[in-house]
């Protein structure tokens, strides 16, 4: 979409000459034989889409899922190669453990995947999103993983413009306050507007945004951004490393656990007495000498925390970032041997479905208890609202059996109105709260997490 009659007033700061930042406009800018891109944005800000907008039907991007890897695709746009690299997004609607550690690394490495480095960064916002403090940070926050000088290459590229409506970019920029002016005047006033879903395109979007590239490349006198590619490959492939190798492993105890504990799980035999050790779950009222419990929940709902509380102290498990992968701790409790597994949540917000690797985690998580847990702690806020369809989506990668050996474990109880007890809560709290607990025939706990 091209801009047209900018407002004087913020707009105008815009720089009419490139003398100012080092370049010369005397002349036209030449024209790249050769343009490497890469794109940032948070999660469901369209960095797909606006890949496949810009290398039209070569794109290939993956849309309607969660990008997890940095993915590379290459077309010839304008008479030009063009090379795109599309990223993970950043978590914006759980904001208390963030942008899981694998997101941040990946970031990262997208600088490897366009060397020698990129002419430009596009920093993707949706139009219509409001572009508050906490989103400044947040961008301010996952670019600098880059380096501060990032900000010299970045432009930023604003998805869904049918969105506005008849509003202009010019006016909805105007009218979206102090930060989202900071943030275009950190990007030098660099922006650009990409229609994803229009019907008819004759080219002029990705026309208009490869002459402002060309500009950016001209102002930066045909520098591209370099950071330093040995030292981010050599940290993103030593870790990469020691995932593979805590990957091998973990598949090594499932390969030797999973026909037990498969067999168990799909049994659908609901006698009542005790199993003896050799098999999955013990079921008998009797004192077990050990106890091995998983830890299930959405994101943020307090698992890691509790899994702490279980084990009697702080520091067994990282209560304040995103677990990536799924972790045990055990200790001695009441006389008796406590395994616990801490279980990477899953997405329950409105931007994007689980990860693939996320669901992974859920399946090899009765691994590493072998022979098998003794039951799973499906963790639920009693502040949040709770819903069904994505609890039953998520424990159902166990197998159907799995409801047999689940407990709700309800967390922040200390968040309780006043009076009510857990079970006026539950009564309260909506038919889907309710399905749950009686698919987990009323076993339900509340802790202050």
């Amino acid at each position: 979409m091209e801009m047209q009659r900018e407002d004087p007033s913020f707009l105008d700061k815009r720089p009419q000459a490139v003398e100012a930042n080092g370049g010369s406009l005397s002349h036209p800018p030449s024209s790249l034989p050769e343009l490497r891109l890469v794109l940032l944005g948070r999660k469901g800000a369209g960095k797909s889409s606006a890949g496949n907008t810009i290398l039209g039907l070569a794109g290939g991007f993956e849309t309607g899922k969660p990008t997890e890897e940095c993915v590379k695709r290459r077309a010839d746009v304008e008479g030009r190669r063009v090379t795109v690299v599309d990223t993970p997004g950043w978590e914006w609607y759980y904001s208390v453990n963030g942008t899981p550690g694998w997101v941040r690394r990946e970031t990262k490495r997208s600088m490897s995947l366009c060397p020698p480095g990129p002419h430009a960064v596009l920093l993707v916002v949706r139009s219509c999103t409001s572009v508050t403090a906490d989103y400044h940070r947040q961008i301010e926050e996952h670019l600098e993983l880059l380096g501060k000088a990032v900000w010299d290459h970045t432009l930023v590229l604003f998805t869904r413009g049918d969105e506005l409506g008849s509003l202009s970019i010019e006016q909805r920029i105007r009218n979206g306050g102090k930060a989202f002016q900071t943030l275009l005047e950190r990007c030098g006033n660099r922006f650009h507007v990409l229609e994803n879903k229009r019907r008819v395109d004759d080219g002029s979007q990705v026309r208009e945004l490869m002459r402002k590239m060309d500009k950016l490349v001209e102002e930066r006198r045909g520098r591209y951004y370099e950071t330093d590619l040995l030292l981010l490959e050599l940290e993103v492939e030593s870790k990469r490393r020691a995932r593979e190798r805590r990957k091998k492993q973990r598949l090594m105890e499932a390969q030797t656990h999973r026909g037990t504990i498969r067999a168990t799980l799909m049994n659908d035999n609901t006698q009542t007495e005790d199993l003896d050790e050799k098999n999955l779950f013990s079921r008998g009222s009797r004192r077990l000498p050990e106890l091995r419990l998983v830890l299930l929940g959405e994101r943020e709902t307090g698992k890691s925390s509790a899994g702490n509380a279980i084990l009697g102290g702080p520091g067994y498990f990282q209560s304040r970032e995103a677990t990536e992968e799924c972790s045990r701790q055990q200790t001695e409790v009441s006389n008796r041997l406590v395994t616990v597994v801490d279980v990477p949540g899953w997405e329950g917000g409105p931007e994007g479905l689980t990860p693939e690797r996320v669901k992974r985690e859920i399946g090899l998580s009765v691994t590493l208890c072998p022979p098998g847990p003794h039951a799973f702690l499906l963790a639920l806020r009693v502040d949040a609202v709770i819903q069904a369809q994505a609890v039953r989506e998520h424990l159902q990668l166990l197998g159907e059996a799995v409801w047999r050996h689940t407990l709700l474990l309800f967390t922040r109880g200390d968040q309780l109105r006043e009076g009510v007890t857990i079970e006026q809560h539950i009564q309260g709290g909506g038919k889907d709260l309710r399905w749950l607990v009686e698919r987990c025939s009323n076993r339900f706990h509340v802790i202050s997490s």
